[in-house]
């Protein structure tokens, strides 16, 4: 297969000029996936070279254990976050199609929630706030239509962003922090005209989440292109693009667990100030849809004793993405 390293472009004329900009996200591995990816010119995202973590970082395989929410943990430990709309600009108007989107915040197991429809947001951006119960956390979600029957459709990037500070105050005792990242995301188009004077169609979703110092913690990317070729990189296998053929369906889902040791007075900061979560689309001719759904969570907080830490460079992995994990190469973030 091909990996990434020089994505094909879309051409950036008439009205796909607007969302066809590179779009320097972030990246990662995974664990827990389920997927569906249709087939025929795969693209190739650039690569680069991997920083490992100084955090633990757990992959686990299987069933989603459910924390004790509202719980309260160590309050030696303290994390700050938010979660927002575009932090570069408002949200652009779509045209000819629909869009909506939702952010949340958990704290104490108290939710609350503002939504995106069209280019209005309603509620209080970016939701920011202090997590201190075990299920406390942000989420993040976009979805998009469009139907191009008597002219064009279109739905520039919608972008969300995350943002989390994880603070050990204590001056002698360490913690291993663990977040969970959940996330789901689907595209779909359908060429109604094929012509060569016709754009085609494509829907592009994307999540990643990297620390702040660049290292990649996650990635995933599907494109359905009804032109130019299908792209997907995988939750649990992101340097291979593992789709093929023009259009259709394209879908992944998983979780991640993180799991950060944190020492005495340790201050750790995720999100690098890029987009964490990406939407997009647009039709000449036929129909476009996505959707993407992202959740992170305080899955645990573990005081440390001589026995229990583990040491701060090591990694602990479980079941799959071992090999892309470590892997020397990564790559540059844009997909168009």
């Amino acid at each position: 297969m091909e990996t990434r390293s020089g994505p094909a472009r879309h051409p950036t004329h008439n009205y796909f000029a607007k969302y066809q900009e590179e779009n320097p996200m972030k990246t990662v591995n995974s664990l827990h996936s389920a997927t569906t990816h249709s087939a025929a010119r795969p693209g190739k995202r650039p690569s680069g070279s991997r920083t490992s973590l100084a955090a633990a970082v757990a992959l686990l395989l299987g069933a989603h254990i459910a924390p004790a929410y509202a719980a309260s943990f160590d309050p030696n430990i303290v994390i700050k976050g938010s979660a927002e709309f575009d932090s570069t600009g408002s949200p652009f108007e779509p045209i000819n199609a629909s869009q909506s989107g939702e952010i949340t915040r958990i704290m104490a197991g108290i939710t609350s929630t503002t939504t995106l429809n069209g280019a209005a947001i309603n509620g209080v951006d970016p939701l920011t706030g202090t997590l201190t119960s075990i299920g406390d956390g942000f989420g993040i979600k976009f979805n998009a239509n469009g139907n191009a029957d008597n002219e064009p459709s279109v739905v520039n990037s919608l972008f969300g962003d995350y943002s989390l500070s994880l603070q050990n105050n204590s001056a002698t005792d360490a913690f291993l922090v663990n977040l969970r990242f959940e996330f789901s995301q689907q595209v779909d188009t359908t060429d109604s005209v094929k012509s060569n004077t016709d754009n085609g169609e494509f829907a592009h979703a994307q999540v990643a989440l990297r620390k702040q110092d660049g290292s990649e913690l996650l990635f995933a990317s599907a494109l359905s292109d009804t032109q130019f070729g299908n792209q997907q990189f995988l939750f649990t296998n992101n340097l291979v693009n593992s789709a093929s053929g023009l259009g259709g369906k394209l879908s992944d889902s998983g979780f991640l667990i993180l799991s950060f040791l944190l020492n005495p007075g340790e201050l750790l900061q995720l999100g690098d100030g890029s987009p964490e979560v990406l939407l997009r689309g647009a039709a000449d001719s036929g129909l476009f849809s996505g959707e993407v759904a992202t959740l992170l969570t305080v899955d645990s907080v573990v005081r440390q004793t001589t026995e229990t830490v583990p040491e701060p460079a090591t990694l602990l992995l479980t079941g799959i993405g071992l090999a892309s994990l470590l892997a020397s190469q990564r790559r540059n973030r844009a997909i168009a």
